[in-house]
């Protein structure tokens, strides 16, 4: 059995997770609501294709941090470091699209968004459960 200080330090801990992803997710909306919403969506043009698809870059980059890199810490520092790096690069797709995407501003926003959301710390409590010893039955 977990005592009750253990079980309230993880309580704090997975609440840092959360506050930390719902600040970011948030302050992307903040910015986009107020900055990009203003401004018309230029024309489409090939010359500046590879300028405003720069976004998927770190999506990309984050996708494989959040699905092939993360789920193999079991230390909750180092995977809260990865946590916050991936959500930056997927914050990082939606800021390049507010401010370079062009015509593809808002498909970009909503990648990013996604992005963002995929983080949502649902599986950072098993990082925090304890792990048994040797040959526990019944498990």
């Amino acid at each position: 059995m977990i005592p009750e200080t253990e079980t309230q330090r993880i309580k704090a801990q997975l609440l840092i997770w959360w506050i930390i992803w719902s600040g970011i997710l948030a302050g992307l909306c903040v910015i986009y609501i107020f900055l990009a919403r203003s401004k018309p969506l230029p024309a489409p043009s090939s010359a500046d294709l590879l300028v405003n698809l720069i976004g998927f870059v770190p999506l990309f980059v984050s996708v494989v941090i959040r699905w092939l890199v993360l789920p193999r810490y079991t230390d909750s520092g180092r995977a809260l470091v990865m946590f916050i790096v991936g959500m930056a690069l997927a914050e990082g797709c939606g800021l390049l699209g507010i401010f370079l995407g062009g015509p593809y501003r808002d498909a970009l926003f909503v990648l990013g968004v996604l992005g963002v959301t995929q983080y949502a710390p649902f599986y950072a409590k098993k990082l925090f459960d304890p792990k048994g010893a040797g040959f526990i039955p019944n498990n």
